[in-house]
């Protein structure tokens, strides 16, 4: 199966469709690195322990995973007790992003929040499905600037950010298949956020 389309020509009816795509999902999730998640998770302790921030940055369906991760991280602290991780979402404040783009243009975005702020105990993280984006390219090379650990959350060959970030995990699907991608990004923030906050919380028992 080389594609959703050719996915969806095979399985038109939608009992079967729904079967077909999670079946494709599950194909690349067998294919994840999981000792690169791992390195994610001690990355994320690691800027805890130092008490440093973590900041989140993409575009369209990758901008709402950042609000995701921070949520997640936020509200599993607020269920489970397993606090201590400070993570901002670039993406969030829509009058500082508006204002950036229209004022100094889009590809600045991201760099100019970082600038002055960013320090070498924290990270950033940027989800990308192609790797290409300018403006996640410009913060990652002005955070390794600063000394900031960076971590690429992509997709199809991973693009340029694959080999720009220090942390590298890629969903290697064909070029253009955004959604399952997407879909795969948010499992990682599920595991990732779900095994830190029960973490913290044995812990703190």
């Amino acid at each position: 199966m080389n594609s959703l389309h050719d996915l969806f020509k095979e399985n038109k009816d939608p009992k079967k469709y729904s079967k077909a795509y999670i079946d494709y999902l599950i194909g690349f999730l067998n294919f994840l690195d999981y000792g690169t998640i791992a390195a994610i998770i001690q990355l994320f302790e690691k800027v805890q322990k130092d008490k440093g921030r973590i900041y989140f940055a993409g575009n369209g369906g990758s901008a709402s995973t950042c609000g995701h991760f921070v949520n997640d991280f936020h509200a599993g602290s607020l269920r489970h007790g397993g606090g201590g991780f400070r993570l901002i979402d670039l993406t969030s404040n829509i009058a500082s992003l508006t204002a950036l783009a229209n004022d100094v243009g889009y590809e600045e975005v991201f760099c100019k929040q970082l600038e002055h702020v960013i320090e070498p105990i924290d990270a950033l993280v940027v989800i990308s499905a192609s790797g290409n984006s300018r403006n996640l390219i410009k913060a990652v090379d002005y955070a390794k600037s600063k000394g900031t650990r960076t971590v690429g959350l992509l997709g199809f060959d991973g693009g340029q950010l694959k080999s720009k970030c220090d942390i590298s995990l890629v969903v290697a699907t064909p070029q253009g298949q955004y959604g399952p991608v997407e879909d795969i990004h948010l499992i990682i923030n599920h595991l990732i956020s779900t095994y830190l906050t029960f973490k913290k919380r044995a812990e703190a028992k």
